[in-house]
């Protein structure tokens, strides 16, 4: 199981994990037992999510929106590098490119930054099926279109 399912089954469940003090991984005390044993399968994964979380926020890392419309991770000059790609890495933003903060450009939130991730792609994918098409075809009607494959019409 992905950690992504692992922390929507949590989110489902209304349970919480987070880190103690100590670094331990901690989980909500009313929490049902077949939660408790995700989060034992799963614990070095949601360890390594909290403190990936912990370093971004306390290090000031923040995703901007470049000049020409992409996305990065911003840091500030004097970040430890090795430990900001590692939780880059463990938060699966390893893909974003690095740059030293700029307090002038747009910040998003991660959850943002997945939203418009998967909209890029599902937009890449509508530009490479209207390439596909026939002439004429983006002005269409959806509705027709779709009647149109039902119906073995091109």
């Amino acid at each position: 199981m992905e950690i992504e399912a692992v922390l929507d089954r949590l989110m489902e469940a209304g349970v919480s994990v987070w880190l103690d003090g100590e670094c331990k991984l901690r989980i909500d005390k009313g929490a049902p037992e077949e939660v408790k044993q995700l989060v034992r399968e799963h614990k070095q994964g949601l360890t390594d999510v909290r403190k990936a979380q912990d370093f971004m926020n306390r290090a000031g890392i923040r995703i901007i929106r470049l000049p020409l419309g992409r996305l990065a991770l911003a840091y500030p000059p004097r970040t430890n590098q090795d430990e900001l790609r590692w939780a880059a890495q463990a938060l699966r933003m390893d893909s974003m490119p690095l740059v030293i903060n700029d307090e002038g450009l747009e910040w998003i939130s991660p959850e943002e930054w997945r939203r418009r991730q998967v909209a890029r792609i599902f937009e890449e994918q509508r530009r490479e099926r209207l390439k596909q098409a026939p002439p004429g075809a983006e002005q269409q009607p959806l509705r027709r279109r779709r009647a149109c494959r039902r119906n073995g019409l091109s």
